[in-house]
C-alpha cells in the first residue's frame, strides 16, 4: 500500500524533519534518518543528486566541502570517490567514517521501515540521464514509488521523472504568489505542493486541499533562539504564529517541515490534531 500523504483529514501532520534529524545528526546520513525513525517520524525529507558514474546519492550541496572530509563537485566524482570520504566527522567525533547514502540504499530502507521521502531533487545538469536513472531504480523497486513523492524547484527537472513514471508523485515548491496560484501548480501536474509562509494564504492552502493536492508547509531555520513562528512575529509585526496555528488546525497542512523535530510536535499539539 502507498504511502499516505493526505493526512490532514485524519487529524494528523506528518512531521517532515528536513534531512533527517540534522540537529543531533549529520544531515542527509542514515544516522539522521534512523535517528527521525526513532523520534516516532514517518516522513523525511532528503536530497538527491547524480554522480559522474550515474548513481544517485544523498547529499544537499552541489559539492562535497561543506559536509564530509573532502573537496570536489557530486557531478564530477563517481560513487566509489564518494564513498571514501567522511560525511560524519565534520558534524561531530561520534560520526567519524560515515559515509554518503545512495538513494537506493535509503529507499530500501524507507519500504522496509513504511517511512515516507519526500526527496528533492538537486541535479542542475543532465536532466534527461537523471530521470532515466531514476525511472530505472523505481522500475527496479516498484515498492518503493507508493513511498516517495519527488520535490523539485525545478518544475520541468520533476516533469520529465514523471513523464517516464507515470505514477511517481511530484511535489513542487511555490516561492511566489501568482495571479492563478491553483493554475500554476497544477500546471507543472503537482500532486502536492511545497509553501512558506510569506508565499501563501489561508485561501490558497485551501485551493489546494479542494483541487485533491497534499500541502507541506516548510519553516526556514531564522535564528536559533527562536522557534520560525516566533521569529516571524518579530519581522512581520504581527501574529503570525497564531496564524500558522489556525492554518493546521483547519486541516490545510499535510506535512510540516523543519530541522527541529520538536518544535514541529510542539505545533501540531498546540493546534489540536496528532503529529506522526
Amino acid at each position: 500500500m502507498a504511502f499516505d500523504f493526505h493526512t490532514a483529514s485524519q487529524g494528523k501532520v506528518l512531521i517532515n524533519p528536513h534531512r533527517g534529524d540534522c540537529l543531533v545528526c549529520p544531515e542527509n546520513t542514515m544516522p539522521a534518518f534512523q535517528s527521525a525513525l526513532d523520534k516516532g517520524t514517518s516522513c523525511i525529507e532528503i536530497d538527491i543528486a547524480m554522480t559522474s558514474d550515474d548513481r544517485l546519492v544523498v547529499i544537499h550541496d552541489p559539492s562535497v566541502d561543506r559536509t564530509s572530509n573532502g573537496t570536489g563537485y557530486v557531478e564530477q566524482m563517481s560513487l566509489t570517490e564518494l564513498q571514501q570520504l567522511d560525511f560524519g566527522s565534520w558534524f561531530d567525533d561520534a560520526y567519524a567514517g560515515t559515509t554518503i547514502s545512495t538513494f537506493e540504499d535509503v529507499l530500501v530502507w524507507a519500504i522496509n521501515n513504511n517511512v515516507g521521502l519526500v526527496v528533492e531533487a538537486k541535479q542542475r545538469r543532465r536532466h534527461e540521464q537523471f530521470a532515466n536513472v531514476l525511472a530505472e531504480l523505481l522500475h527496479r523497486h516498484p515498492q518503493g514509488l507508493g513511498q516517495i513523492v519527488l520535490l523539485g524547484f525545478d518544475h520541468s527537472l520533476v516533469n520529465r521523472a514523471k513523464a517516464l513514471v507515470p505514477d511517481l508523485r511530484i511535489q513542487v515548491v511555490t516561492l511566489a504568489q501568482y495571479a492563478d496560484q491553483l493554475g500554476a501548480v497544477l500546471g507543472s501536474s503537482a500532486d502536492s505542493v511545497c509553501v512558506e509562509y510569506p508565499y501563501t494564504t489561508k485561501a490558497i492552502l485551501e485551493s489546494y486541499k479542494a483541487a485533491g493536492l497534499s500541502t507541506r508547509l516548510y519553516l526556514p531555520n531564522k535564528d536559533k533562539n527562536l522557534d520560525t513562528t516566533q521569529w516571524f512575529n518579530q519581522y512581520y509585526g504581527y501574529d503570525v504564529h497564531s496564524e500558522i496555528i489556525d492554518w493546521i488546525s483547519s486541516g490545510l497542512i499535510d506535512m510540516l517541515s523543519h530541522d527541529d523535530i520538536a518544535m514541529l510536535k510542539r505545533l501540531v499539539n498546540e493546534a489540536g490534531l496528532e503529529a506522526i
